[in-house]
């Protein structure tokens, strides 16, 4: 990403994004409410500069939709019966409140829900959100760019849309 950014090939794109549709996969008003304004919020971000906020923002909002892509389903088996489900030590799935996004995303590439392409950038952009920690930061010498997030909204919204069509 740091080679693709320094040699222009990553440009920030002049028009602001499509709002996903979320109402395709979540019905509760309240939710819906929390996730708009979460867009809203990380757009803001990445208008001002706040680039890692952005993209902590885009991580959380990528979490969301796998936990309500899970939440449509009449039986929740093939969830936690997915090899890539993640185990405890005794060999059993975890409860989906210890479900990390690399989880979400290795569950969800191999029940169809996103293409191998969406689990492999989502990775990135679970890296790069990682870098809300500052030790990381300072021992990677990586910062978030605005190109960085510009990459990361464009990266969001195909996996979501992905998320979406799949329910």
């Amino acid at each position: 990403l740091v080679k693709l950014r320094s040699s222009g090939v990553l440009v920030a794109p002049s028009v602001e994004p499509a709002r996903p549709q979320f109402q395709l996969l979540i019905s509760d008003p309240k939710m819906l409410g929390i996730l708009d304004r979460r867009w809203t919020e990380t757009l803001a971000c990445q208008r001002v500069g706040a680039d890692l906020a952005a993209t902590v923002m885009l991580g959380g909002l990528l979490e969301a939709l796998f936990l309500a892509r899970i939440n449509r389903l009449t039986s929740l088996a093939p969830v936690f019966t997915a090899t890539a489900a993640p185990k405890d030590k005794a060999g059993k799935s975890k409860p989906l409140k210890e479900w990390g996004l690399k989880d979400y995303l290795d569950v969800a590439k191999e029940l169809g829900w996103i293409r191998q392409s969406a689990k492999d950038v989502g990775q990135v952009l679970r890296d790069y959100r990682n870098y809300i920690h500052p030790e990381k930061e300072l021992s990677h010498g990586v910062t978030v760019a605005a190109e960085d997030t510009a990459m990361f909204v464009n990266v969001f919204s195909s996996i979501a849309e992905q998320i979406i069509k799949s329910a």
